[in-house]
């Protein structure tokens, strides 16, 4: 795996890029605006839709989003909460799941 800094992108950027529905574009995409859009409420919108999906891929690229949120806002919601923490239950998604709930208890101090 090869780290690329992620280009920024803005909401309607994002929105194309969603539905396109390519899973390469989505992910970059989450990290994109995890890391870039100051709408915390809207970039946890689309990673909690994300972390829903049935595409493992997907739902693994939104963990580690919502990780990145975390850190760039100091906050994550109540539903990004409980929808990462039900993810600790399936077995595929364990370790991204309980990654991510290391990276939000170290930047905002929830568990």
């Amino acid at each position: 795996m090869e780290y690329r800094s992620p280009t920024p992108v803005s909401i309607d950027q994002a929105e194309e890029a969603f539905s396109r529905g390519e899973v390469g574009e989505i992910c970059a995409t989450l990290i994109s605006v995890a890391l870039n859009i100051h709408d915390r409420e809207w970039v946890e919108s689309r990673i909690v839709a994300y972390l829903r999906h049935e595409d493992e891929i997907l739902k693994r690229c939104a963990a580690v989003s919502l990780g990145h949120s975390a850190r760039v806002h100091g906050a994550v919601g109540p539903e990004a909460l409980a929808t990462i923490r039900g993810l600790v239950a399936n077995p595929a998604m364990v370790g991204s799941a309980e990654d991510t709930m290391s990276d939000i208890e170290m930047f905002t101090g929830r568990k």
